[in-house]
């Protein structure tokens, strides 16, 4: 049994100093590379593009930056009455492209262990100004209200600026916001061709 355990602890040591030597030579210290464990790109309740991310292998503190952005986005929006569409009055499609300002960038810290979770948002231009012919008229005693039923985003991505790393990308995403409105939003092959208007 004496004769186990020495032979045991003479191992140990010699594995010990092996561990020791690496480390003094840096071969023990390798940091693992930088690498979106998940990424996903989606729209979120309003419309807008959302992507959720969590990148793994960053230095401990490290700043890094993100951006989210798609080449084309396109909405119809409708005229409702108490939640039912009007059908006797048009939609109406709204278009943007990268020119107009279809990208976000956020920066962000790393954990002491080197990982990010987060998520980006990227929302669809609205006009400052007030529409001067609203697509919805006012009607006395009567509240017409104006909504986004669907909505599409084209060639949208998720990139890590600093590394750079690609995370996530999706040719295109489509959601129906309001179930009994209009889905009527182009391809994003004939988005791409038309001028903007929002």
């Amino acid at each position: 049994m004496k004769h186990t355990f020495g032979k045991q602890a003479k191992q140990s040591s010699i594995a010990l100093a092996a561990v020791a030597a690496f480390t003094a030579l840096g071969i023990g210290n390798v940091q693992a590379a930088p690498t979106f464990t998940a990424a996903n790109l989606s729209i979120n309740s309003v419309g807008f593009l959302e992507a959720d991310f969590k990148e793994t292998g960053l230095a401990p503190g490290a700043s890094v930056s993100y951006t989210s952005s798609a080449t084309d986005v396109g909405w119809v929006s409708q005229c409702f009455i108490k939640n039912k569409p009007v059908s006797n009055l048009p939609t109406q499609l709204h278009v943007a492209h990268t020119v107009d300002g279809l990208t976000t960038t956020r920066t962000y810290t790393a954990t002491g262990r080197g990982v990010i979770t987060q998520s980006v948002l990227t929302a669809y231009p609205t006009a400052e100004a007030e529409v001067e012919n609203p697509l919805c008229p006012e009607t006395e005693g009567v509240t017409i209200t104006e909504e986004i039923t669907a909505i599409r985003w084209c060639n949208a991505s998720l990139t890590d600026n600093t590394t750079p790393l690609a995370g996530a990308s999706e040719a295109t995403l489509f959601l129906q916001l309001i179930r009994n409105g209009s889905s009527a939003v182009p391809d994003c092959a004939t988005l791409a061709t038309l001028p903007s208007n929002f």
